[in-house]
This record gives structure tokens, C-alpha cells and sequence, in this order.
């Protein structure tokens, strides 16, 4: 769909806009089909904007972080995506507060919210080590692992909704469900606060790290492009676990692969496809439940046109 010169030009003043643009470069798994429009907001305050524009016209909207929890559709997303993550157009505020609070973006990338945390010897945010992708992201997926997760460390976040409206949330823990924040569908995160316990001795967090860098490069298919674990565990039942025994390991359709090193990584082995990805996804699943009688849900975030 061609979007409207008018439209274009609205949106122009409120960040970098590409038409036609391929996601597969905004995507860790290097697949995807074109948006017919994507915009880069110049900061915070365009995001409103740019959800009240797209709400006038009708044009259906796609928010989207680092990508690296997304499969995209090889036809693309039809409408306006508008991606939050940093770049070297804009880059994200990550500060103090006066009341000791730490203050971010949610375009800010992970790494670079542990970076400042790190070495203002602030400690709780190490569980971040390794975890690609932006701030924004990885709260409403509640992103995590054995060393803790967003919600342990998130005091508010700040939110426009579907009809561009900001305001700000407090969040507990009642609030999230495995890999699951529960702010409200539609709603875009664009900032939030963080409880961070300060004092902390920089090196110990630095060696941590590095051992929680070094696991994750022993563990995980880091060389080939994925979007991480493809499916949640189902409770009492780790995914990895069921797809090894179902004999999955190393099964390939087109360019994808059930990664040998950690099997619920399904990798871009060859120049896959998304359909590749899906089709892998696809089996899998149907796989596991005939052999187990388990249904495997998806971590992975599947949007536009296959």
C-alpha cells in the first residue's frame, strides 16, 4: 500500500522516515519483507504524535524495538512501523535522578543501560549481560533469566496509549505473567524508572558479567542470526528439553535450523526465509505435541504478511 505524500510529510517532522524499507535490517533474524512506511521519532515527545496521525488516516500501526524477538512476515507489514531503539541519529538518555532513581529511554539498548548502571556501581541490572535488543522491549516481555528480570527492578514506566494519550504506570510484580508485562494492549512504552541498589563494587559486577557472557557464548548459537529462545517453557518442562527428545536437533527447512547447540534456537543457517522460520516454527510445535501431547507457545513475536 502507498502511503500518502501528505502523510509522508506530516510524519517527516516528527522523524526520519523510509518508504518502502526492508525490516530485515531492523530484525536479529536478517528476514523480513518491506514496511510501507517506517519512522524514526526524533525523541519522546513525536511518539504521540506519530500514533494521532496514523489514528486520523486510518493506517494501521506497528511498533517495534531492536527486533530481536521478532519474526517478520517476507511481504511486510502494511501501514506505518515506528521503531524505538537507538541509533546513531538519536541516542537514548540514561540518568540519575535526584530522588536516586535510575532514569532510561526505552529506545536505550540493554548493553548500554548496563554499561551506565555498571559503572555508577549500581547493582541488580547484571541479568541484562547478553540480552540483545532495547529497554521498551524487553519490559513487555518481562525479559529475563535465572539472575532476575525487569520487574524486579522497574519502580514505573511511561506510556502512550492506542489514542496517543501519555501518562505514567507503577508496576508490580501482580502486574506480569511469564514473559508477559501486563501494561495494556497497544500501548507504547517510552521510558521508565528503575530501583537499582547502589554501592555495589564495579569489578565484582564486571567479572559477573563476564562469566554470565561467557556461559551464554558456551550455551547459545551466538553466530548465527536467531531472535533467541523460540518458545516459552511450558510449566515443569524445559522447551530445549522436549524439542532434543523429540529428535529435532539439527532439523532444517529451506535456510532454517533447529540450532545443535541450544535446541530451542532456531537459527538463519543459510539465507532463510521468515516463511523458513515459520514453517521450522511450525513443525516443531506439531512435533512435540504428537510425541508429548504438550503445546509449545511461542516466545518469538510473529507479525506482518507471511
Amino acid at each position: 500500500m502507498r502511503i500518502s505524500p501528505y502523510i509522508i510529510e506530516a510524519l517527516s517532522e516528527l522523524g526520519q522516515v523510509k518508504e518502502s524499507e526492508p525490516l530485515m535490517h531492523y530484525t536479529t533474524y536478517r528476514t523480513g519483507g518491506p514496511a510501507d512506511a517506517i519512522v524514526f521519532p526524533w525523541n519522546n515527545g513525536c511518539v504521540p504524535k506519530v500514533v494521532r496521525i496514523a489514528a486520523e488516516y486510518g493506517l494501521p500501526l506497528m511498533v517495534i524495538g531492536g527486533g530481536s524477538n521478532l519474526l517478520v512476515g517476507d511481504k511486510g507489514i502494511t501501514g506505518i512501523v515506528m521503531r524505538l531503539c537507538e541509533d546513531d541519529s538519536r541516542r537514548a538518555d540514561i540518568s540519575v535522578l535526584e530522588d536516586g532513581y535510575v532514569y532510561a529511554d526505552a529506545i536505550a539498548s540493554k548493553q548500554s543501560f548496563l554499561d551506565f548502571a555498571v559503572s555508577a556501581g549500581f547493582g541488580g541490572a547484571e541479568f541484562m549481560a547478553g540480552i540483545p535488543g532495547c529497554l521498551g522491549g524487553g519490559i513487555i516481555m518481562n525479559a529475563g533469566t535465572s539472575e532476575g528480570m525487569f520487574v524486579d527492578i522497574l519502580k514505573d514506566v511511561d506510556i502512550v496509549d492506542y489514542a496517543g494519550d501519555e501518562r505514567t504506570q507503577v508496576i508490580d510484580k501482580a502486574m506480569t505473567s511469564y514473559r508477559t508485562m501486563n501494561i495494556g494492549s497497544g500501548n507504547i512504552i517510552t521510558g521508565a524508572r528503575f530501583r537499582l541498589a547502589r554501592g555495589y563494587d564495579i569489578t565484582d559486577m564486571r567479572r559477573r558479567i563476564d562469566e554470565i557472557l561467557a556461559d551464554r557464548r558456551k550455551k547459545h548459537p551466538l553466530d548465527f542470526p536467531s531472535a533467541g529462545s523460540v518458545f516459552k517453557n511450558p510449566e515443569g518442562y524445559s522447551s530445549w528439553k522436549l524439542i532434543d527428545e523429540a529428535g529435532l536437533k539439527g532439523t532444517r527447512i529451506g535456510g532454517a535450523c533447529v540450532s545443535d547447540l541450544h535446541t530451542n534456537f532456531i537459527i538463519n543457517a543459510d539465507n532463510a526465509t521468515s516463511q523458513d522460520i515459520k514453517n521450522l516454527v511450525d513443525l516443531v510445535r506439531e512435533t512435540v505435541y504428537k510425541k508429548f501431547g504438550i503445546t509449545l507457545e511461542t516466545e518469538v513475536k510473529m507479525i506482518g504478511t507471511f
